[in-house]
C-alpha cells in the first residue's frame, strides 16, 4: 500500500512555488502526497497537478486561542482521515499547531524552520513567551526540525527551543537551476534596469530600495528602478498602495505589480537589489536570481549572505542603511559589462554547485524512507 506523506503550510502560494519540485519527486517514487494549506489564488493550480488538496482556516497575524484550538482540531482530523504516514509542516503556526495535531493523531511529523521572520521581535512579551513556549512543545513533539541556515539553527539550540540531537540542517529548500536559466547573456548596456522583487513589507527592504533609487537618479539618467511583488492586506507590516503609487507618480520607480513567473523579469534586469533586514531562512529570490545569472546587491543578513559571496557574484551592504546601498548601486553602474557578466556566471554556478534543487531533494527522500520504510526495506537499504 502506498504511503502517504503530508505538506503543511500557510499558503497555497509557497507549496506551489518552493515545493513543487519536492511534491512530483515523492509522486515519482510512488508515494501518495496530500497538501494542506488555506484556499488562494494557487490552490487551483495544485489541483491541477493531481494533487490531493485539503483546505484549513489560518490566520497568520492572529492570537486568537478558540481559533487556535480550532486549528489544531482541523488538521489532526485530516491527518486521521488521509491516513498520514509522515508529515512535514512548514511556517510558525503549522509548525507549532501542526505538531501538537500530529502528536494527538499519533503520526511523525517534521518541523521545517523556513525563517525565524518576527519570532524573537514580537512587540507584546506575553504573545513572544507563549510562542516561543509553544514552539519548544512542538519542537519534543516532533521527530526532527530542520533549519535552511546554521544562525536560526544556533539560536534555537542556544534557547533550548530544540535540541541539539533533532536540530538537522537543510541548506535551503533547493531551486530548480534548469527552469531558471538564462536565456541568453545579459546586456549590460544603454540604460541600466535595477529590480526589486518579493513580498512588499517594510521589513524586505522596500523604503530603503526607494530611498536609494532617490539618490542614483538625481545623479544618472540611464537608470531604471522596477519594483515588482504582491501586498498581502492582512500582514500589519504591508507597504501600503498609497505610498507605491506616490512613488511611481515622483517617478523613482516603476511598479510592475505581481507576477505567477519572475524569470522575464530577472533576464531583463542588470542587477536584483533585495535590502531586507527580515530574517530570512534563504532567500528565494535571491536563488532564483542568482540562478539566472542575474547580480545581486543585497544585505549582511541572515538568510541573505548565504547566497551572495560579496564581490563575487554580487554585493552584501549593512541593513537599513541607504547611503551604503545607495554607493554600491553607483558601484555596479561603473563597473565594465565583462565584470557585470562573470558577476552572473559566479552566481549561476554557486546555485548549481550548492544550492541545486537535486540536492535538496535528496535529503528528503533519505528522511522520508526513513520514517515510512518497513523494517524489511530498512535493512535491505542498510546491507545493499
Amino acid at each position: 500500500m502506498n504511503k502517504t506523506i503530508v505538506l503543511v503550510s500557510n499558503t497555497s502560494w509557497s507549496l506551489y512555488n518552493f515545493r513543487l519540485g519536492l511534491i512530483r519527486r515523492l509522486k515519482a517514487l510512488g508515494y501518495s502526497v496530500v497538501v494542506v494549506a488555506p484556499k488562494d489564488n494557487f490552490t487551483s493550480k495544485l489541483v491541477s497537478e493531481g494533487i490531493t488538496y485539503r483546505s484549513i482556516q489560518l490566520d497568520n497575524y492572529g492570537t486568537n486561542p478558540l481559533n487556535e484550538l480550532r486549528l489544531i482540531r482541523q488538521l489532526r482530523s485530516i491527518y486521521k482521515e488521509v491516513e498520514a504516514d509522515l508529515i512535514f509542516h512548514y511556517t510558525i503556526k503549522p509548525n507549532i499547531y501542526g505538531s501538537i495535531a500530529s502528536w494527538l493523531s499519533k503520526k511523525p511529523s517534521i518541523i521545517v524552520t523556513t525563517g525565524l521572520g518576527h519570532l524573537f521581535e514580537f512587540s507584546n512579551v506575553l504573545v513572544k513567551w507563549i510562542t516561543i513556549w509553544l514552539y519548544r512543545i512542538a519542537a519534543m513533539l516532533s521527530k526532527e526540525v530542520w533549519f535552511l541556515n546554521d544562525s536560526d539553527r544556533d539560536v534555537f539550540v542556544y534557547k533550548r527551543i530544540v535540541s541539539k540531537r533533532k536540530a538537522k540542517m537543510l541548506y535551503s529548500e533547493g531551486i530548480d537551476t534548469e527552469w531558471f536559466k538564462p536565456r541568453s547573456p545579459k546586456n549590460h548596456k544603454g540604460q541600466i534596469r535595477f529590480l526589486f522583487a518579493g513580498r512588499l513589507i517594510w521589513d524586505k527592504g522596500v523604503k530603503e530600495y526607494v530611498e536609494a533609487a532617490r539618490i542614483i537618479k538625481q545623479k544618472y539618467r540611464n537608470v531604471k528602478f522596477e519594483l515588482l511583488g504582491f501586498i498581502d492586506e492582512t500582514n500589519p507590516n504591508s507597504v501600503p498602495y498609497d505610498y507605491i503609487a506616490k512613488c511611481q507618480q515622483e517617478k523613482v520607480i516603476k511598479f510592475l505589480g505581481e507576477t505567477t513567473d519572475v524569470r522575464y523579469n530577472l533576464q531583463k534586469a542588470d542587477c536584483l537589489i533585495f535590502p531586507s533586514f527580515y530574517r530570512e531562512g534563504v532567500s528565494r529570490i535571491l536563488m532564483e536570481a542568482a540562478s539566472m545569472a542575474t547580480p545581486i546587491i543585497t544585505t549582511d543578513n541572515v538568510g541573505c549572505k548565504d547566497i551572495v559571496q560579496h564581490e563575487k557574484n554580487g554585493y552584501l551592504v549593512p541593513i537599513k542603511d541607504v547611503q551604503t546601498l545607495a554607493a554600491t548601486i553607483e558601484r555596479f553602474i561603473g563597473l565594465e559589462h565583462d565584470d557585470k557578466e562573470l558577476m552572473g556566471q559566479l552566481g549561476r554556478k554557486l546555485m548549481q554547485e550548492k544550492f541545486d534543487e537535486s540536492i535538496i531533494l535528496k535529503q528528503y527522500e533519505d528522511t522520508v524512507f526513513k520514517y515510512t520504510a518497513a523494517p524489511e526495506a530498512t535493512k535491505e537499504k542498510i546491507t545493499s
